[in-house]
């Protein structure tokens, strides 16, 4: 049994607990089995941050040559890759990640634990202490209010390593100092804690959700995604499904979008040692959420056994190369007891939060809200271009009607919906979403009156790409607002309601990724 441990905890001040230096040792290896990657490291800073398809050829030619799965190369591109199906290498399994829908943390389980077992292969290769080494977890959501867990942790910061630090295997350069294997070039922060606005980092509103995902097309909105009926739908496994889970949303793609770089991209996330770290406090909340939270597994109580739904769940097969040449293959029931997997966590105890609301009638059936009706759009905006901070009115019906207040609409659930959000370039932020706020009055994501959540923007840019590789039509998310209608219901007219948007990282340059969305709606079930 080997333990997941927190980044941030106590221990030498420049953070180099001993697990992260024999994970420094692996990446080492497995960077120095990637050919060209510095080059590939240089071909992204020449085409950030447009991404033009002109840029994209000389990354490809450098990418379709990392056909060892021992490599860093290679197991980034597992993830998302730039390179045609066509040329691939001979037995690679890439570009299989899920997103957008219920396999999400099903399958990232499985890639963490392919992942380990190459780490740890080349940490006995080096006679370190292979057998009870496990990835650590960045521990960002512990509590939103403590800075320091935030920042992005003190050994991927830095392209040298400290003083006294030795890594095994890592040589001096020619100046005498030792490179830092967890240092990539490609991030734009936090390289120092975001203070002012910890919402990136926040797992509160995923953790609240009363169910692990949805009927197909039911448009609710839940903590894993909706339901692939059709898991070998290759276009709704890689993204194209209709409903995002929350924690898909937040913290998982805002983090993603904070630290940017190469994790702001599908294709070029994995290359970045946070990655990792990442998704094992994503994997670690799944725990959370299941057991600390008391929701549960799904299908594990019986119900919805037999369903298309489960047929689906119990036989999606995840597939991935092995360094030995054989086929790894996991289905979503064989990755719910972590403790059979071989590992546990330091800690799942969920962060503090507040009362959750009572949820709707049917919310707590199954893995699924078996009874909940399909929320219908009764006021919209839109199309939108979206840079700096802006107020929107939501509006519908006649003018003569749109002094109806909230007690108007026999309503339990209320939801605001993001339809066709696209973007030229990589998306560098996060938007606030406020709803109610009048022009002037104050923003403030500690009015839980008005603020309504993140609508975080990771993958929004491969969505959009009108080459081949999307639809182009970009992506959807949904934010439950049953919360705020009913602190509002004295003051405010869901057929005209104001919808406010605040960029999380107003210093980058929003203007240039051309941000639009098509259409907002408020809707009501």
């Amino acid at each position: 049994m080997a333990t997941r441990t927190p980044v941030w905890r106590d221990g030498p001040d420049h953070g180099w607990h001993e697990e992260l230096i024999w994970y420094a040792a692996a990446i080492h290896r497995m960077r120095e089995l990637t050919p060209r990657l510095e080059e590939f490291f240089a071909a992204f800073v020449d085409a950030w941050p447009d991404f033009a398809p002109p840029s994209i050829p000389p990354m490809t030619a450098i990418a379709r040559q990392w056909d060892d799965p021992r490599s860093l190369g290679y197991q980034s591109q597992v993830h998302g890759t730039f390179v045609r199906r066509a040329q691939w290498p001979a037995q690679a399994l890439w570009m299989e990640c899920a997103h957008n829908h219920w396999f999400f943390l099903p399958w990232h389980r499985a890639y963490l634990l392919e992942f380990e077992f190459v780490v740890r292969e080349h940490i006995r290769a080096l006679g370190g202490p292979a057998d009870d080494w496990a990835l650590p977890y960045w521990n960002y959501s512990d509590d939103p209010g403590t800075a320091r867990e935030r920042g992005l942790p003190l050994p991927l910061q830095g392209a040298s390593l400290p003083d006294g630090i030795e890594v095994p295997g890592v040589s001096a350069d020619a100046d005498g100092r030792f490179p830092n294997p967890l240092f990539i070039p490609l991030r734009t922060g936090p390289d120092t804690a975001n203070p002012f606005d910890p919402l990136w980092a926040d797992a509160t509103d995923a953790l609240l959700r009363p169910h692990y995902a949805n009927q197909q097309d039911t448009a609710n909105v839940s903590f894993a995604g909706g339901v692939i009926e059709d898991p070998g739908n290759q276009a709704l496994w890689h993204g194209q499904a209709r409903e995002m889970g929350m924690v898909d949303a937040q913290p998982h793609g805002s983090v993603h979008g904070e630290v940017n770089g190469a994790m702001g991209l599908f294709q070029t996330a994995a290359l970045d040692p946070v990655f990792w770290l990442h998704h094992c406090n994503v994997d670690r909340l799944w725990e959370t959420y299941a057991h600390d939270l008391s929701h549960g597994y799904p299908f594990e109580n019986g119900i919805g056994v037999g369903t298309d739904a489960h047929t689906s769940w119990t036989d999606r097969e995840f597939r991935f190369l092995r360094p030995d040449g054989s086929t790894g293959s996991w289905t979503a029931p064989q990755l719910l007891d972590v403790a059979a997997l071989g590992y546990t966590y330091e800690s799942t105890a969920p962060p503090p939060l507040p009362q959750a609301p009572t949820p709707p009638v049917g919310s707590n059936v199954g893995p699924f809200g078996i009874d909940r009706p399909d929320p219908q759009p009764i006021a919209e905006a839109g199309p939108v271009p979206l840079a700096a901070e802006q107020d929107i009115v939501v509006a519908g019906g006649a003018p003569d009607e749109q002094g109806a207040d909230v007690d108007s609409f026999a309503a339990t659930t209320w939801v605001l919906r993001f339809e066709g959000i696209r973007s030229v370039r990589p998306a560098v932020t996060s938007y606030l979403v406020f709803l109610g706020l009048e022009p002037g009055q104050t923003a403030d994501s500690g009015d839980a009156t008005h603020y309504a959540g993140l609508l975080s923007l990771f993958g929004v840019f491969e969505a959009s790409r009108d080459d081949g590789t999307s639809a182009g039509d970009g992506q959807r998310r949904q934010l439950d607002v049953t919360v705020q209608v009913t602190a509002q219901r004295a003051d405010l007219r869901p057929l005209a309601a104001p919808v406010r948007l605040v960029p999380l990282n107003a210093d980058r340059d929003l203007a240039g990724m051309e941000l639009s969305v098509d259409r907002i709606t408020l809707e009501v079930a």
